[in-house]
């Protein structure tokens, strides 16, 4: 398979499990699940939605409203390489397990997990054939999502300066 057709296919996958998984879910809606009610779940849930949209929406500022075509390596991108696949990961799959408590949403979520991240490692082939050495050296720096780690480094990198 090659890897254009790799990506279309783990963002279709993708794609289907986030609309089976969104937080404001059918299934609980119109009771075809009872979740358990564990408040104390449920507010970590809606924290994990917040900074997952935070992390979706601010890389939409370099994209579309800046229209960089360089490699950015600061501001969210300083923390974490992919922070859009980060954030689709925590405000879909992540939030709902913890909204819901149910089992299914564990099962639709390792997935959906599964295949955003190995979009994230589809895109990093890519960006290192556009950036090249650049990205080899970025990604050395800044870890792909893994959001504690990304910050340790930059405040370590920041004392260092």
């Amino acid at each position: 398979m090659k890897q254009s057709s790799k990506v279309v296919f783990l963002f279709f996958i993708a794609g289907v499990l986030s609309v089976l998984a969104f937080p404001c879910n059918p299934l609980i809606i119109f009771k075809v699940l009872e979740p358990n009610n564990i408040k104390v779940l449920w507010y970590f849930g809606w924290i994990f939605w917040v900074v997952g949209i935070v992390f979706v929406i601010l890389p939409y500022y370099y994209i579309y409203y800046r229209k960089v075509k360089v490699l950015v390596d600061s501001g969210i991108y300083a923390v974490v390489r992919h922070p859009l696949y980060l954030g689709w990961i925590l405000s879909i799959f992540v939030a709902t397990i913890f909204l819901y408590q149910h089992w299914l949403f564990v099962i639709i979520g390792i997935p959906g997990i599964a295949s955003v991240y190995l979009i994230s490692r589809q895109e990093e082939h890519l960006n290192i054939e556009r950036f090249g050495d650049a990205y080899k050296r970025y990604m050395q720096r800044v870890p792909r999502m893994n959001l504690l780690v990304g910050v340790i480094r930059l405040a370590q990198r920041r004392e260092v300066k």
